[in-house]
């Protein structure tokens, strides 16, 4: 496992304002091979541009969520996060992955974020498209 991944997943399992069970992380990543990206934002849409900077990467790697199965998502900010924040990355991102992808979110305060909004997504069990010319 990369660094990144392990990073990603540690910060889903410490999750303390949604937490998130270590059964559900379980199955999310027995699903198949995993890619995760991390990406932060600023201002007041913060989730929305971090979300969409993290749909744009994913979009990148052979359409990665069309075909997604699991994905663990954490946010990550100071006390300034709200639920808001939340609904807007999970509401966005579950209209760009298939319908029956399981989603799990957590989130976590992090004071030394300062006013930043840190979004990791770990998606697992897509199949890499190729194309045979």
């Amino acid at each position: 496992m990369s660094a990144a991944l392990i990073s990603g997943i540690k910060e889903v399992l410490d999750s303390d304002l949604i937490g998130v069970d270590d059964k559900d992380v379980e199955i999310i990543l027995s699903l198949g091979n995993a890619t995760v990206y991390s990406t932060q934002a600023v201002g007041i849409d913060r989730a929305t541009a971090a979300t969409q900077q993290a749909v744009a990467n994913f979009l990148k790697k052979n359409n990665l969520l069309s075909n997604v199965q699991g994905i663990l998502i954490s946010i990550a900010a100071n006390q300034s996060l709200r639920m808001r924040e939340v609904y807007e990355a999970l509401n966005l991102l579950n209209n760009t992955v298939p319908e029956d992808t399981t989603i799990v979110v957590g989130a976590v305060i992090r004071n030394e974020m300062n006013e930043a909004l840190r979004l990791t997504i770990i998606a697992t069990g897509a199949k890499i498209m190729t194309s045979i010319n």
